[in-house]
C-alpha cells in the first residue's frame, strides 16, 4: 500500500530553485507528489510558502525520500523532539546519527528550538541536556556518553534563499588535475615507472582517496605486488576512502558500481571511521571480519593487515 508523509517548505523557495530540486529529487527516488498549499510572495523579498504530500511505494521509500529533502530545508508538519542516545565509546557513533551540513541548524528539544553552535559539515550534534546547549561536534572530538542527536526528527536546518554568483570554477572540472590526469600523463608516469624498475631503482608513491574513489585500487595492488612500486606513503584518507568501499561499497557516499549518490551515503565516511574505533584498530577490524576486503587487505594479503608508512611485501 502507498505511503506518504506532508511537508512544508518556506522562503525564497523559488527564486532559490529550492522548489525544483525538490520536485525532481522526489520523482528521481520513484516517489509523487500532490502541491496542497503554494503561497507566492507577491515582493521579491515576500517569503513563499509550499506544503506538499509526498507519495512513495512504501514507508521505507517515502522516508528515504523524506531524508533527503531535508538537505533543502523541508520539515514534516507534525515536528517532535530530536532523538538522543549517549556515544557507547570515545569516537563511536550511535547508528543512525545526524551528519551536520554547514547550513544555519537548529533542534527541537523539550518543545523549545535550540540552535546548534558552531556549525559546520560533516559533524555530530552533540547536546549538553542540562544546559539547553547543542554543538557541532567532529568525530575526532566525540566522548563517551555525549548525547548525539540520531536521524532527522526534530532538526531544522535553513540553506540559501538565493542562489550565489556563479563563477567559472568548479571542483574537480579541469581536463588536467591532480586526481583526473589525462591519458598522456598516466603514459607518461608509466613509462616512467618501467625504466626505473628496469635499472633497479626504487619507487616510492604517495597515495590519496582519488584511488578508490576513481576505482584504480585493484590495478594499483596488482602493481605493487609485481615489485613496481617498492614503498607507499599514505594518510587518513587512503584508508577511510578504503575501509568505506569495502563496507558499504561507496567513496565519499557515491555507489562506485553505479556512479550514483547513495541516500544517506554521505554518512558512511563517518560510519567507516567509528567502526574502526569500535574494534581498536585496523588490524583488529580485520582480524574480527568487519573488513573483510579492500586495498589494504588485498595488498598485505599474507598478513591481512595495514602496513604504517610503508608497503609490506608479506
Amino acid at each position: 500500500m502507498e505511503a506518504s508523509r506532508e511537508i512544508e517548505l518556506e522562503g525564497h523557495i523559488i527564486d532559490s530553485g529550492i522548489m525544483t530540486q525538490i520536485f525532481d529529487k522526489i520523482m528521481d527516488m520513484g516517489g509523487n507528489f500532490e502541491i496542497l498549499v503554494f503561497d507566492v510572495g507577491k515582493q521579491k523579498t515576500d517569503p513563499s510558502y509550499a506544503h506538499l504530500k509526498v507519495n512513495a511505494a512504501n514507508d521505507e521509500r517515502v522516508d528515504a525520500i523524506i531524508s533527503e529533502l531535508h538537505r533543502y530545508g523541508a520539515r514534516l508538519l507534525a515536528v517532535a523532539d530530536v532523538r538522543i542516545i549517549p556515544a557507547e565509546a570515545d569516537r563511536v557513533v550511535p547508528k543512525g546519527f545526524y551528519s551536520t551540513t554547514n547550513y544555519p541548524t537548529s533542534i527541537k528539544y523539550l518543545e523549545s528550538w535550540i540552535p546548534v553552535q558552531a556549525i559546520e559539515m560533516d559533524c555530530l550534534i552533540v547536546l549538553d541536556t542540562s544546559k539547553l546547549v547543542a554543538r557541532s561536534t567532529p568525530l575526532s572530538k566525540l566522548k563517551k556518553n555525549d548525547m548525539v542527536v540520531v536521524g532527522e526528527q526534530g532538526v531544522r536546518i535553513v540553506p540559501p534563499e538565493r542562489p550565489r554568483e556563479t563563477t567559472n570554477f568548479e571542483f574537480m572540472h579541469g581536463t588536467v588535475s591532480s586526481e583526473r590526469p589525462s591519458e598522456t600523463l598516466i603514459a607518461r608516469v608509466a613509462k616512467e615507472i618501467l625504466e626505473v624498475h628496469r635499472k633497479g631503482g626504487k619507487i616510492a608513491l604517495v597515495g590519496g582517496p582519488a584511488i578508490i574513489h576513481t576505482g584504480a585500487d585493484l590495478a594499483l595492488a596488482e602493481i605493487i605486488r609485481k615489485g613496481y612500486i617498492n614503498v607507499l606513503f599514505a594518510g587518513n584518507a587512503l584508508a577511510t576512502h578504503d575501509i568505506e568501499y569495502n563496507l558499504f561499497g561507496t567513496s565519499l557516499g557515491m555507489d562506485l558500481s553505479t556512479g550514483k549518490p547513495v541516500t544517506g551515503g554521505h554518512k558512511n565516511h563517518l560510519y567507516a571511521i567509528s567502526e574502526v574505533m569500535r574494534a581498536g584498530s585496523i588490524e583488529k577490524a580485520v582480524d574480527q571480519g568487519i573488513i573483510t576486503g579492500g586495498y589494504h587487505v588485498r595488498v598485505c594479503k599474507k598478513r591481512r593487515a595495514v602496513c604504517s608508512g610503508r608497503f609490506c611485501q608479506g
